[in-house]
């Protein structure tokens, strides 16, 4: 591997942790307790940097983490954040 494949690598993991953080700090924001029996959809990503398979699945294991921890049931979808979700 190249060095400059090794940084463009490593600058993406950062950009993930950071994206991770700031998602999962927006929930530890709500009150558990409040998210008991609702649907959660959560979106991974953005335009400049869309999530990878990897990234995707890295917030919804932290998530799952923190729910089951907390005992708290809730409907959660982690996706790409393009996708658009219509309830009716």
């Amino acid at each position: 591997m190249k060095n400059e494949d090794i940084i463009k690598k490593a600058k993406k993991v950062n950009k993930l942790k950071q994206i991770s953080k700031k998602a999962i700090e927006k929930i530890e924001i709500v009150k558990f307790k409040e998210l008991e029996g609702r649907f959660l959809h959560v979106k991974v990503g953005d335009r400049d940097r869309p999530a990878e398979e990897g990234d995707i699945a890295n917030v919804r294991d932290t998530l799952v983490g923190l729910f089951e921890k907390n005992n708290v049931n809730c409907l959660t979808f982690v996706s790409h954040h393009a996708v658009s979700i219509n309830l009716y």
